[in-house]
């Protein structure tokens, strides 16, 4: 009887409170980690009742125990160590350990995307589930030049094959703290006397020509011996003549001209 007094009674529980919302099912072999939010009771001593967070140093401090390491156990083992501490003064000692909130295996975002919070993974989870938790793409994202960064590793996605051609090969795992970059997206802008005027996405080695074919090409009123390119540098403003119909009938007499980011392109009516 007497042995029955000292006996441990652990009750571990682990509740998934994040911005995910709340998780199933306990999970008592969870990893603590740095930042969560743990509760720590005390069957029938309300007193030594807690709500803690772990500290950068991976400790907790508790009432009669003080610090006590908790980062890298699972709920498990933190139960079992607080129970068997407070086991030496209070006779039959019954723990209960709850996760709170999870801090402590984010992802992170930069650019491109809906919710640049971080996101706390509870649960294994891909690229694109992780991607449709944080709201999806901006419009103006930049597919072609999104990658996953992993501590000091570049991991190459090909976010188009995946987002556009479904291409699962692309859909990693994603690791707590991995952080994916979606760089915005840069344009050109054309106006004027072209099919069909508005932005276009700037690529590498973009010309007026090109620009404009992407555009459908000019209009019948179209003034093609007299565009311009308006190019910002600082507060500044260049405006640059192009005889676009040179360019396109010999191209070796008039060259065509390279854009940069940002360029507007101004295609003005023909004089009648």
């Amino acid at each position: 009887m007497a042995s029955s007094l000292w006996r441990v009674v652990i009750v571990f529980s682990l509740v998934f409170c994040t911005r995910l919302g709340t998780a199933p099912a306990a999970q008592t072999e969870y990893r603590i980690g740095v930042d969560d939010v743990l509760g720590i009771s005390v069957w029938d001593n309300k007193d030594l009742d807690q709500v803690v967070f772990v500290r950068p140093d991976g400790r907790i401090s508790l009432p009669l125990l003080g610090e006590i390491h908790a980062a890298g156990l699972s709920v498990a083992d933190l139960a079992a160590r607080v129970s068997a501490q407070y086991g030496l003064t209070i006779k039959g000692a019954q723990v209960t350990v709850t996760v709170k909130e999870i801090r402590s295996r984010p992802v992170f975002f930069v650019g491109g995307i809906s919710k640049t919070a971080p996101l706390q993974l509870t649960q294994d989870l891909t690229l694109s589930q992780v991607l449709s938790l944080a709201g999806g793409l901006a419009q103006t994202a930049d597919l072609e030049k999104a990658f996953v960064l992993r501590g000091d590793r570049v991991i190459n996605v090909d976010f188009v094959r995946l987002l556009q051609k479904g291409d699962i090969s692309q859909n990693i795992k994603i690791m707590p703290g991995d952080t994916i970059i979606v760089p915005l997206a840069e344009y050109v802008f054309l106006q004027g006397e072209v099919k069909s005027p508005g932005s276009l996405k700037f690529s590498k080695d973009l010309t007026v020509l090109q620009a404009i074919a992407r555009a459908g090409g000019l209009t019948p009123l179209a003034a093609g011996n007299r565009v311009s390119v308006v190019r910002s540098e600082g507060p500044k403003k260049q405006n640059i003549r192009v005889n676009v119909n040179d360019a396109m009938k010999n191209p070796g007499s008039s060259p065509d001209m390279p854009l940069q980011p940002n360029d507007i392109v101004i295609v003005p009516q023909r004089l009648f």
